[in-house]
């Protein structure tokens, strides 16, 4: 598999696994027999379910194999103290835009962060969204 194929581009998993199906095998009883995708797709959703467990729960730094960077939370302060909101009503009776200000209640928040050396720098974390819900989950940082 050359890392090239996969650069700058969304890939889904299955074009991944058709890309590798015919050089991945399984020891069987009998004779070595070719990994079906289902069984591919739970290796790879239980190893993210390792790493996020590693990384958001745990809050370990994670340096992931073949080079290809390493993975942490980092607790970030809030730049700004409060969010600018439109009220809408407000804005219908008046004729013009009224904004306010709403206070933002945490000082802090959590970010995920993947150092990657320069050849992987367009590549994204994937599942993010499983990341994100599992360190919304777990506030005490």
């Amino acid at each position: 598999m050359n890392i090239r194929d996969f650069k700058e581009k969304y890939t889904f998993l299955k074009d991944v696994y058709n890309k590798i199906k015919k050089n991945i095998k399984v020891k069987g009883a009998k004779r070595d027999r070719q990994l079906s995708y289902t069984e591919y797709r739970n290796i790879i959703s239980n190893y993210f379910d390792i790493i996020i467990n590693d990384v958001a729960k745990k809050r370990n730094k994670l340096k992931l194999p073949k080079k290809f960077g390493t993975l942490y939370v980092k607790k970030c302060k809030n730049k700004r103290p409060f969010h600018i909101r439109v009220d809408i009503v407000e804005s219908e009776k008046k004729g013009e835009v009224v904004k306010y200000k709403v206070p933002i209640l945490e000082n802090y928040y959590n970010k995920l962060v993947w150092l990657r050396p320069k050849k992987f720098k367009k590549c994204k974390v994937l599942p993010l969204r499983r990341f994100k819900d599992v360190i919304k989950e777990v506030k005490e940082y």
